[in-house]
């Protein structure tokens, strides 16, 4: 054969299209290296500012490389609407975890050149996962972000809840990888494909094959979104881990973890409809109920939002049930929107945990207003988002999840929806209730706040109230990403 006939058969990568991630990897591997070469005292300097320009550039590529559509790397890695616009929020979400990381770990005595590093490996992990209907890219993502999450959950020094939260989640985020891995076989020697897309349009005889490798790969990333029977590592892990980790697994984390179901979503047969409706109709009830339950009777506050994460995993579980375009819309865009919330309640908390004396009780927050107003008016706006109060995001977004339900006449999902919307605001209107119309327990006082750490905290709350006053900013964009997949 000639040389340019097989130069021609071979298919060369857009790498233009993974230009983000492409930003995100060689900063990763600059990191390390500086990780290795700097005294201590520059590494607290150079590390965090060379992390925030990587993930700048990172996030003005995502410019170019939406312009180059489809496929690339021999159909590994797709890169599509979808993918930019979780991309986008997962590396804004970063940034503002950043901002609050090297004043947290010097003042925990935790700082560790590795965290930066570590944290752009779990980010690219992160962006791929999005941006792959490939079994075999999807598996390599998905430990690239846990290994990530299980070392930075551990990272806090002479912790052993710490180090109790990073192992529980070790051991149930193996059995997750390995039930999602069986799936994955099953489906293989179902479709003969490793391609999701082929796999799920396939019209193979022995369908027995490919209904296990759905469970089992389902139940794989049920572990990891939290959702009920499969949460028992979250309460702790949220718990254990440095505050800004946290809040990088509630917003990061479930956006990386849930687009890969997300995905299934438009490929679903009529014959499967039903089934896929009631089985994750009845986990997202479970979840929503549960979650919320459980919250109401907690005393810590990064155990009580955990278990609000847990809750909101299920308002999610309950439009992906609805193999429409509408449920289509509303679980993207009540991913990008907890993202935001959810982040920035727990970073509130990561600033008060500066505080001298602060334990993370629920009791602590009470007259807030007092000593730092305008951290209690964050956290404030936070709480009322996650209940869904207008006008925040968390409003629209659990309104589109209601809308979905109602689309497919799921009623009696929607009726447990609101039921357990209900039970939250036991907890989340307490917290406000604790904050402004209760008298101080104790003085509270945060020492040497960063203006990037107040930065990202106005411009996360911001953000709460501005996406839900101008909802048409993101909802374009959710719209098309769901018509193009269902459209494909």
């Amino acid at each position: 054969m000639d040389v340019r006939e097989i130069i021609g058969e071979i298919q060369i990568p857009d790498v233009l299209a993974f230009l983000p991630e492409l930003v995100v990897l060689i900063t990763a591997f600059t990191l390390f290296t500086l990780d290795l070469i700097l005294s201590p005292g520059r590494k607290r300097v150079f590390l965090p500012a060379i992390s925030g320009i990587g993930y700048v550039l990172a996030l003005m590529s995502l410019t170019i490389s939406a312009g180059r559509r489809g496929d690339t790397f021999y159909g590994t890695f797709t890169n599509d609407s979808l993918g930019t616009l979780m991309k986008t929020f997962e590396i804004v979400v970063t940034l503002t975890v950043l901002a609050f990381s090297q004043r947290y770990f010097s003042l925990k005595k935790s700082f560790y050149g590795e965290f930066y590093y570590i944290l752009a490996f779990t980010l690219l992990g992160a962006m791929i996962l999005v941006s792959s209907y490939n079994l075999i890219i999807v598996y390599v993502s998905l430990e690239l972000v846990s290994v990530g999450f299980y070392i930075l959950t551990a990272l806090m020094r002479g912790s052993f809840v710490s180090k109790e939260g990073a192992f529980k989640y070790l051991i149930l985020g193996g059995l997750s990888i390995a039930l999602a891995s069986y799936g994955a076989v099953f489906m293989y020697i179902y479709a003969g494909s490793i391609d999701l897309r082929e796999i799920l349009t396939y019209r193979g005889e022995d369908v027995h094959y490919l209904i296990l490798g759905l469970i089992l790969f389902l139940i794989g990333f049920a572990i990891k979104i939290g959702a009920v029977p499969f949460h028992f590592w979250l309460p702790d892990a949220y718990q254990g881990a440095p505050t800004p980790v946290t809040a990088l697994m509630a917003s990061v984390g479930k956006i990386a973890f849930f687009v890969p179901v997300v995905r299934i979503m438009p490929l679903i047969e009529e014959r499967f409809s039903f089934a896929w409706m009631v089985t994750l109709g009845v986990i997202a009830a479970v979840t929503m109920v549960y979650g919320n339950l459980v919250a109401l009777v907690q005393k810590d506050i990064k155990r009580l939002l955990a278990y609000s994460s847990i809750a909101h995993s299920g308002y999610m579980l309950a439009a992906v049930a609805v193999t429409e375009t509408i449920g289509m819309k509303a679980v993207i865009y009540f991913l990008v929107v907890y993202a935001i919330m959810g982040a920035g309640s727990f970073l509130v908390v990561a600033l008060l945990e500066r505080a001298e004396g602060w334990n993370n009780g629920t009791y602590e927050f009470a007259g807030m207003r007092f000593n730092l107003p305008y951290v209690a008016l964050a956290f404030m706006v936070y709480m009322f988002a996650l209940l869904g109060v207008p006008p925040t995001v968390g409003f629209v977004g659990k309104a589109l999840v209601f809308m979905a339900l109602s689309f497919d006449r799921l009623w009696w999902l929607a009726f447990v929806m609101i039921l357990s919307t209900a039970i939250s605001t036991g907890y989340y209107v307490r917290l406000v209730v604790l904050m402004f119309m209760k008298e101080r327990e104790k003085e509270v006082r945060i020492p040497d706040r960063g203006f990037f750490e107040v930065l990202s905290l106005l411009f996360l709350t911001v953000m709460t109230i501005g996406l839900a006053v101008v909802p048409g900013v993101v909802w374009s964009l959710v719209g098309v990403s769901a018509e193009n997949l269902f459209e494909r």
